[in-house]
């Protein structure tokens, strides 16, 4: 239901506007606060919704110059990107896949790539490697990224 909003709001169908001016419980209004209007498929909301219950926040299209959008960012360098079939099952898609991580690795950037299936039916393992950069917060530029002026390639 959560990602049937996010694809309601992201399309401009309704805006949490709209939504919050509904006559809802406190269930529902509490409902709201796990949508996120930039996610751009049910995978990217699955995923974001699996971060949050481990409380690991994470922010949904941010713009990197040379890259463009990724669908997932943890703290300041931690890239998910989510793979549906649907989009990255070309070749002309999986070399501009290689590319932005390519460039995304230039910029210090860390990169995890997840599937549908893994998203769907092997989530303890993309929890697993998260929750591992996040306790030793490589998720966040160091003092050697800021030395290095990586950290000014932040969004």
């Amino acid at each position: 239901m959560i990602a049937s909003v996010d694809s309601a709001l992201n399309l401009g169908l309704t805006t949490m506007d709209r939504l919050t001016a509904l006559p809802l419980s406190a269930e529902y209004r509490a409902f709201l606060d796990l949508v996120d209007p930039a996610a751009q498929s049910g995978l990217e909301t699955k995923a974001r919704l699996g971060f949050r219950r481990r409380g690991i926040r994470c922010r949904s299209q941010i713009f990197i110059a040379g890259v463009g959008s990724v669908d997932l960012l943890i703290g300041d360098r931690l890239v998910i990107e989510c793979d549906g079939i649907t989009w990255h099952s070309s070749a002309k898609a999986h070399d501009e896949d290689c590319r932005r991580d390519l460039e995304l690795h230039r910029l210090g950037y860390i990169v995890i790539r997840v599937t549908y299936r893994q998203v769907m039916f092997d989530w303890a393992r993309i929890d697993e490697v998260v929750r591992g950069y996040v306790s030793r917060r490589e998720h966040r530029w160091s003092a050697r990224h800021r030395r290095a002026d990586l950290a000014t390639c932040a969004v």
